[in-house]
């Protein structure tokens, strides 16, 4: 089965040959003067397959953006297990990079999460929280 090694809410991601960039990572709290408003995120994971995967196997992949009430979207896709490099360890994890930029749909202030599940298995959330901006005194 598949492993998360990491998922993180950032500014910008994207993947150029197999690595993955990442730029203002950490996320957790989205400053907004108005709202509904939008706001464009980057979320960057990399799942592990261990030796005895066997390479072509189908995997379902879901990201969920809710509210403590609602869900506000969702981002379902696929990927397949990959083959195993040449000359690696028994022991070896085949990592598989993702960068995915997405438009969270902010309707109030108050605290959300991101979800994510791999085959129907929740993996990781982030929490993630839209405040307005502070004015001076």
């Amino acid at each position: 089965m598949p492993e998360l090694d990491y998922m993180v809410l950032a500014d910008y991601v994207r993947t150029d040959n197999g690595n993955l960039h990442i730029m203002g990572a950490g996320i957790d709290t989205i400053i907004a003067a108005k709202l509904p408003a939008a706001r464009n995120v980057g979320i960057a994971l990399r799942l592990t397959f261990d030796s005895t995967e066997r390479p072509g196997i189908d995997h379902r992949i879901e990201l969920i953006f809710q509210s403590s009430d609602q869900v506000l979207a969702k981002v379902r896709g696929e990927l397949k297990t990959p083959p195993k490099p040449d000359d690696v360890p028994v022991h070896w994890k085949t990592g598989v990079v993702t960068a995915l930029q997405i438009g969270l749909p902010l309707p109030q202030y108050g605290d959300y999460s991101i979800e994510l599940t791999l085959d129907d298995k929740h993996l990781k959330s982030i929490d993630l929280r839209v405040v307005p901006p502070v004015t001076g005194s």
